[in-house]
């Protein structure tokens, strides 16, 4: 086919090829600036050319990695520079790390509440029962809490081997540890607040209010704390830190959401029961844990741990179940 070509292309082919394998490469590179023939070379140009699948085909992977020397590879490597441009708090929020650390750090703690509650509620429980053993009264006769609350606990009612008490009247003890709780925290709010308003007249006004600590002006002011603490709190949630705390919840005596009157009118009344503490040893005795507040508001204290069933532990419910029978 070659020889159906014009003879001019014939020669000039020829010719070509002779001038090509006559030249020396080493020679035309020692001849030439390499540098400036690569800088007149149209790199993209090129690689346009340049089809890369065919190109690794052609590349003998196993034997390049024999060539490679992985040690002095890495040593070559600045680390420091390289992490550097590594973003580690994308990574590891994209590797869910943060999530399962606070699911695990929430239910730990909150397995460790509810068997703090649970220990409570039993205290409350065998109190009762020393109480009505006490006064001669039928302890399976004792009134579970209000009957709309006692009979959505009832639908809800756990699985778990254990017996559900949400609804149900709170006991004693866990109603003493809630008003503890909650003294702590009007005391150390208060103790902050005032070192804070303190430091405040010394500094801008000039004033040393120290000299009033424990005057009727300091107790007035803490009386008002605690009043303002305690309505807040109940108009609000229903419920104080501390209860929230031990998992009491205040509700009227038919069950419903305590109202800001009620509120209002059950912490104004709190303090009739401190006469005497008879208020408190009321609420001991009671059948439904009344204190005297309670009575005068209408109020009761129920368990209430928030999306969760309040149960009683599972030893306790196994010797309320045989003791039944």
């Amino acid at each position: 086919m070659s020889e159906d070509r014009p003879l001019w292309q014939r020669v000039t082919g020829e010719v070509s090829s002779r001038v090509v394998s006559a030249i020396d490469p080493d020679v035309v590179l020692d001849e030439i600036d390499v540098d400036a023939f690569l800088d007149r070379v149209d790199v993209n140009r090129l690689l346009d050319r340049v089809d890369p699948n065919a190109l690794l085909d052609r590349v003998d992977v196993d034997r390049l990695l024999e060539r490679v020397d992985p040690n002095a590879l890495l040593d070559r490597v600045d680390v420091d520079r390289l992490l550097a441009h590594v973003d580690l708090e994308a990574i590891v929020r994209r590797s869910g790390i943060p999530d399962i650390v606070a699911e695990s750090t929430g239910a730990l703690g909150q397995r460790g509440l509810d068997l703090l509650r649970r220990q409570l509620v039993a205290l409350d429980v065998l109190i009762d029962k020393v109480t009505d053993s006490l006064l001669r009264r039928d302890f399976s006769e004792e009134p579970a809490g209000p009957a709309r609350l006692v009979a959505d606990a009832r639908r809800d009612e756990t699985r778990s081997g254990r017996r559900s008490v949400s609804g149900h009247y709170a006991g004693p003890v866990t109603r003493a540890v809630a008003l503890a709780l909650d003294a702590a925290i009007v005391v150390g709010a208060f103790t902050l607040g005032a070192a804070g308003v303190e430091f405040l007249a010394r500094v801008f006004l000039g004033i040393d209010l120290s000299t009033s600590v424990g005057s009727p002006v300091a107790l007035l002011a803490i009386a008002t704390w605690a009043w303002v603490y305690s309505v807040s709190c109940h108009t609000i949630a229903g419920r104080t830190v501390g209860k929230a705390v031990v998992g009491v919840r205040v509700v009227t005596r038919d069950g419903r959401t305590l109202t800001a009157s009620r509120a209002f009118w059950r912490t104004l009344a709190f303090p009739l029961s401190w006469v005497g503490g008879l208020g408190f040893l009321l609420a001991a005795i009671h059948r439904e844990h009344l204190a005297l507040h309670d009575l005068l508001a209408g109020t009761t204290s129920v368990y209430d741990w928030g999306e969760r069933a309040a149960e009683l532990s599972g030893p306790l419910t196994a010797f309320l179940e045989r003791t039944a029978d």
